[in-house]
């Protein structure tokens, strides 16, 4: 049986790990090209109408002259949220060659809950976004039958265990309200019947919603049903009955 020869060996050793070493160069040069040239010059925010872009970027932990594709968007995001309650939603995107965008929807601060002598604000998801007096309670709704339990601003509000239902009713609620435009006119909403919680509306209606069920189905006949009434008419508007608004005078 033939032998290969020490310097067929070494031949054939130097082929096989030759490639390796230029894969490994290769790594290098383009690692070395990214950190010079996709460092970040610009950080760019959108959607921000609260926060300044300077709190939105020094929430971020983002600095320029990071490497681009280095950033950890998710823990930037993170942290944004952590530190600035009224942000509701953020992304994170990077643009090359340098740019990252920061594009943030804002919370929509549209009711309060009480706890005790402190009131606190919170948004269509229920998240508290800050303690307030009585002087700033004027254009938010009041939420009755819901107590916040140890209260923290940037979190959703947590609640007695019997009344989670309560929570993600109210939560529902306030997003078709939102969604509709109607929430400025809403003054209270009663969630002491989960089964059936009401609203005061355009300071003429008592809007009784009925279970947590075809909410998009019910708001969209409240609203058919106010415009088809007239501008002195007043008393309660039942959505609970057979998917039908039912008007009660008085």
């Amino acid at each position: 049986m033939k032998t290969a020869s020490k310097g067929t060996k070494d031949m054939e050793f130097r082929r096989r790990h030759g490639g390796l070493w230029i894969f490994l160069g290769v790594i290098v040069l383009i690692l070395l090209a990214m950190s010079i040239f996709f460092t970040v010059t610009d950080i760019e925010v959108e959607g921000n109408a609260r926060y300044t872009d300077e709190e939105i970027i020094l929430a971020s932990g983002l600095e320029k002259g990071e490497n681009l594709f280095f950033i950890n968007r998710y823990d930037a995001a993170s942290r944004i949220f952590k530190k600035l309650p009224y942000v509701n939603d953020v992304m994170v995107t990077r643009e090359l060659p340098s740019r990252v965008v920061i594009s943030i929807t804002e919370s929509s601060a549209m009711g309060y809950v009480t706890l005790e002598n402190d009131y606190w604000v919170i948004d269509q998801n229920c998240k508290l976004l800050k303690k307030i007096d009585q002087t700033e309670l004027k254009s938010l709704i009041r939420i009755d039958g819901l107590v916040p339990v140890e209260p923290e601003e940037g979190t959703i509000m947590t609640v007695a265990e019997e009344d989670g239902a309560k929570l993600r009713f109210l939560s529902e609620i306030l997003n078709q309200m939102l969604k509709r435009g109607l929430w400025t006119d809403v003054t209270i909403i009663d969630m002491n019947d989960v089964t059936n919680p009401a609203f005061a509306y355009l300071n003429r209606f008592t809007v009784r919603v009925g279970e947590d069920a075809d909410l998009d189905y019910k708001f969209g006949l409240l609203q058919s049903a106010v415009e088809q009434l007239a501008e002195h008419d007043a008393g309660t508007l039942d959505l609970s009955i057979d998917q039908q608004v039912h008007f009660s005078p008085g």
